[in-house]
């Protein structure tokens, strides 16, 4: 069965969460910890992470990334994955937050409206004070291109997307599902706008593994560091402050659904084993004996399918 906090707003924005405004200014800080670590890792894990999957879409149904039509949905408020898409491929995305490109005042009248103030205000700041100008500017460099086009950024609910049936040969997705509060309708309706011979690449950040909690802290370290998974143990629970809302659904249920929407689906599993030792450790203590040793070392895992073409036509 699909897992759901009730006590959670199910939105899967980051902006979403009602942190409130302490919760908010811890967030902003952790957020420019982020920015000060570096501008060129920023833009190389977004180059990779690409080219991974060029490499496994290639590796695993024989298709090139390009060409396409393309969905990405929840890319994020630099479309840093859209805009390396973009040079190759027709790229729509979707996100339940307005997302500016550039300063338009319609967008950020959009934004005061559908997200919140300290939201708006700290897409703002990151704006003036040119940070994703830079890195826009760097990764275009990283890609050989003068620059990128304004793209098509649709405020909807991937629960309930309006596209049609059969509208795009890829939708893609990088650490979105797990902030989507009914993921298993979400897959159907990838599934569903998927051409025959379509493909889906879903890459979730899972709940399980030591970030999965999407405290901001764990993400501005250079390596994993103690306490280890404090959101699965009762002595740190009361101090984790997650950023946004999770849906918290675990390894093999994340299978399951993805199999119930996408039959045959296919799975990699993008491992943190240099924690091996302290998950054993302390699932031998019985802190983690619930959790499998696969699941808590797990950080993302990444759904392949491929939609089937139909086995019938037209009558000759």
């Amino acid at each position: 069965m699909e897992q759901v906090n009730p006590s959670r707003q199910g939105r899967y924005s980051y902006s979403s969460m009602p942190l409130g405004l302490t919760g908010r200014v811890r967030e902003a800080h952790q957020l420019y910890r982020m920015w000060q670590e570096g501008l060129d890792d920023r833009v190389s894990v977004t180059l990779d992470a690409i080219r991974q999957c060029e490499a496994r879409l290639s590796a695993f149904f024989g298709v090139a990334l390009e060409g396409l039509d393309v969905l990405d949905i929840g890319p994020g408020q630099q479309l840093r994955h859209m805009k390396v898409l973009s040079v190759k491929n027709r790229v729509v995305g979707i996100d339940m937050d307005i997302v500016p490109q550039g300063f338009h005042l319609r967008d950020y009248v959009e934004m005061l409206r559908h997200n919140t103030v300290l939201r708006t205000m700290k897409t703002v700041t990151r704006k003036v004070l040119g940070w994703d100008e830079r890195f826009e500017r760097s990764l275009a460099r990283g890609l050989s291109v003068p620059s990128f086009p304004r793209l098509p950024v649709f405020r909807m609910d991937a629960t309930r997307m309006t596209f049609p049936d059969a509208s795009f040969d890829l939708v893609c997705s990088w650490s979105a599902f797990e902030h989507i509060e009914r993921p298993a309708e979400a897959l159907a309706e990838v599934a569903r706008v998927l051409k025959p011979g379509g493909m889906a690449y879903l890459a979730v950040h899972l709940y399980t593994s030591h970030s999965g909690n999407h405290d901001p802290r764990s993400l501005t370290r250079s390596g994993a560091e103690p306490p280890y998974w404090p959101h699965l143990r009762e002595g740190y629970r009361d101090a984790e402050r997650s950023s946004c809302y999770v849906n918290e659904v675990r390894l093999e249920e994340w299978k399951r659904l993805f199999h119930r929407a996408m039959p045959g689906a296919r799975f990699l599993h993008e491992r943190q084993d240099a924690l091996r030792e302290a998950a054993n450790a302390l699932r031998d203590s019985g802190e983690l004996a619930a959790y499998t040793e696969d699941e808590l070392l797990t950080v993302g895992l990444v759904g392949l399918w491929r939609k089937p073409r139909p086995t019938w036509g037209p009558p000759g």
